[in-house]
């Protein structure tokens, strides 16, 4: 093929891991203009060139939507790759053919499951597909159908991979329980956004920043990449890059609070870290069913190597059982976790909670640079809260409450609750660390008073 292809002045920016990684599956959603699909289309021509034995399959739901989809952009990567001379297109069947070795992208729907199962190809195998719009494929068992498809021994050299490309329109869609909320090592998951197409003109951005104040819910898709729910969702503050942090080194001076809702159906329990400007960071999680109190007790105490300064509650812990006359708070207590009460109001502490998640305009301290962040974070690791917190929907009867089915959601947010209906306050910096390291005007920011500043001088 030809070798003097310049990759990045063509790819640009935001797909390297996408354009190396070899994992069986490679799953990309996005919003709007992330240009997801037309890198993808520039990986299928550019790799059919590169290994001379490997062939491809496109799939979308319906057969006759490729031609001015999937087909279109794949004629078109061909000649922004600059190497549409090597290739032809046909219409009648349907396919890409690279001429100097016959190697083929044959175009497949759902909507005739025999062409989709039986496949040949003359030259080499069949050892890539490229599912586009996965959202419209309804049933998972579609999708493992096609996954079988992908069948014998590769080639020296060569793997089998199935590219997924998508719009996360429904937040229900199998994708997301498959892909996005547990991680598997077969699997790369990307989620990109416009930000990262630098070819997108200003008008098209203009349009897609302004759905984040004229429709939020729509914003979270489009512009985010991000599930949706049809009807919007009750936190419609919470956002992926805005709440969703990578792990860091927590301070050890910094306070530690830990909070939790038992049930047997469900332990959801977070420890939570306070920093010094009163930001809250979900840090840790324990989301385990069918535990029994002792045993529950047992792996939060095993869990915490920390100092811990509370641990929040809901009040129905504190409720005596009539066989035993004691409470589950006094099990917890037995078995070496002391419970404090928290409030059990849902309209405030949903409230409360709202204001934790909004979003708000500030300054990166160190570069200038406006960003968008907010008083709570949730370490990447706590994949349970990220996954249950944009399910929530409203109460059908008190839109000022959160719907409590499907109940499984409702776990790990009701425990995010209880935290935000508490009191916390900042993290005061060790005294021991301030000499030499704060000026007064930065003292004050931490919450420091000039009589106090004067005695840590």
């Amino acid at each position: 093929m030809r070798t003097e292809i310049n990759l990045p002045s063509v790819i640009g920016r935001g797909y390297a891991s996408f354009w190396k990684t070899k994992k069986r599956y490679r799953v990309v959603k996005g919003g709007r203009g992330s240009k997801k699909s037309t890198t993808a289309a520039m990986w299928f021509i550019y790799n059919i060139m590169k290994h001379p034995k490997a062939n491809a399959l496109v799939v979308r739901k319906t057969y006759n939507t490729h031609k001015d989809s999937t087909y279109a952009q794949l004629k078109w990567a061909a000649s922004n790759l600059g190497v549409s001379e090597y290739w032809r297109f046909t219409l009648s069947p349907l396919e890409a053919i690279y001429t100097p070795t016959g190697q083929k992208i044959i175009f497949r729907g759902f909507d005739d499951p025999l062409k989709l199962t039986s496949m040949t190809v003359n030259v080499g195998k069949l050892c890539w597909v490229w599912l586009e719009e996965a959202y419209e494929i309804e049933n998972e068992s579609d999708f493992d159908t096609l996954d079988e498809s992908i069948r014998g021994e590769m080639p020296s050299g060569l793997w089998k991979q199935i590219t997924i490309t998508f719009n996360p329109w429904v937040n229900s869609h199998w994708t997301k329980s498959r892909f996005f909320d547990k991680e598997f090592p077969d699997s790369f998951t990307l989620t990109t956004t416009y930000k990262c197409n630098e070819w997108l003109d200003q008008g098209d951005r203009k349009r897609i920043e302004d759905l984040e104040f004229t429709n939020p819910d729509r914003f979270k898709v489009v512009g985010l990449g991000e599930y949706g729910i049809p009807g919007g969702t009750f936190f419609d503050e919470f956002r992926t890059d805005v709440h969703v942090i990578e792990p860091f080194p927590i301070p050890s001076h910094w306070q530690r609070y830990r909070v939790l809702d038992y049930g047997l159906d469900m332990l959801a329990h977070y420890w939570v870290a306070i920093d010094t400007k009163g930001y809250a960071y979900f840090y840790k999680e324990l989301y385990e069913s069918d535990l029994i109190i002792s045993e529950a007790a047992k792996r939060i105490a095993g869990m915490t190597i920390e100092s811990i300064r509370i641990t929040y509650a809901p009040p129905d812990l504190w409720n005596r059982r009539q066989e035993t006359g004691k409470s589950a708070r006094d099990l917890f207590l037995e078995n070496g976790v002391l419970l404090s009460k928290a409030s059990n109001d849902r309209v405030q502490g949903w409230l409360n909670v709202k204001e934790w998640l909004k979003p708000f305009k500030t300054r990166d301290e160190h570069t200038g640079e406006e960003i968008t962040t907010a008083r709570l974070k949730i370490f990447k690791n706590c994949i349970n809260l990220i996954r249950t917190i944009p399910q929530l929907q409203r109460d059908e009867k008190d839109p000022n409450d959160v719907a409590t089915e499907p109940h499984e959601i409702t776990h790990a947010p009701d425990a995010v609750r209880y935290f935000c209906s508490m009191r916390t306050v900042p993290t005061r910096v060790e005294k021991k660390a301030l000499d030499g390291f704060y000026t007064d005007a930065e003292l004050e920011d931490l919450g420091y008073k000039q009589k106090e500043i004067k005695k840590v001088k």
